[in-house]
């Protein structure tokens, strides 16, 4: 499949999900900007200071778990070995299908975007579960008429609890050409941009003095430019999912997810 040419500008983004059904297998599933908040950074107010974390935490949508789901892995290979607890209308598309411990989510959307644009399938950023991590995938969505899954490795043989309306992924847009014609290099910093070069080690020496001091104090302003959090996630502006359309669902709705 030929993909648009890299000197071509990419069209605006627009995400569409192209929702299967609501009945069944498809019903409870939720589709949400991704927040900027994280459970564990509110525990520690002190993690919102890194504004890359908290953009990256903000960026692109997330996939709402639909129901309680529990995994079981007796750490063996084949998909009988892992036990995947759900209620009925789920069974289809939360399951074991791949083996090596990997539980399956299909949820019910055929996700399109704009030529020229993936979707990169990640775990939800920032934010972990124990002893279970999300597989990864980029997704030419501008032209794969299928479905995608969603899938996460136990590591260790044991249980794992997936919470209904827990974050399963996040969705973010990537241009399908971004290595076309691309190039890397490694050059002293002083060789290639000496003025930036300077500034660093002033930023260097700033950040040891406030290393050593009290936590309050910490905070590198020379960064922050005294600005609070949520200003500067004003530039980070993800629309939020409309419903659009006739409900879908009834006789014409699949049974089961593509898979």
């Amino acid at each position: 499949m030929e993909h648009p040419d890299a000197a071509v500008e990419l069209p605006r983004f627009e995400l569409r999900a192209l929702r299967l059904t609501d009945d069944g297998w498809g019903a409870g599933w939720e589709l949400r900007p991704s927040p900027s908040r994280r459970h564990w950074m509110g525990q520690r107010p002190n993690a919102y200071h890194c504004l890359p974390m908290v953009m990256a935490n903000a960026w692109g949508w997330q996939v709402l778990c639909p129901t309680d789901v529990i995994v079981s892995w007796n750490g063996l290979d084949g998909p009988e070995s892992l036990s995947v607890e759900v209620a009925e209308p789920w069974r289809p598309a939360i399951k074991s299908q791949f083996g090596a411990g990997i539980v399956t989510f299909s949820p019910p959307w055929l996700f399109r975007t704009p030529p020229g644009w993936d979707l990169y399938c990640k775990g939800p950023g920032n934010r972990w579960k124990k002893n279970c991590a999300p597989l990864e995938g980029i997704i030419e969505t501008w032209w794969l008429n299928y479905t995608f899954t969603l899938n996460w490795k136990i590591i260790e043989p044991g249980v794992v609890f997936f919470a209904k309306g827990e974050s399963l992924a996040q969705l973010l847009p990537v241009p399908h050409a971004t290595f076309d014609d691309s190039t890397a290099f490694e050059a002293p910093i002083n060789d290639v941009e000496p003025a930036a070069g300077e500034e660093l080690l002033r930023w260097l020496d700033e950040r040891r003095k406030r290393a050593a001091a009290p936590p309050a104090d910490r905070i590198h302003k020379l960064y922050r430019k005294a600005e609070d959090v949520e200003g500067h996630l004003a530039k980070v502006s993800v629309p939020e999912v409309e419903r659009l359309g006739k409900e879908s669902g009834g006789s014409e709705a699949p049974s089961e997810p593509m898979s």
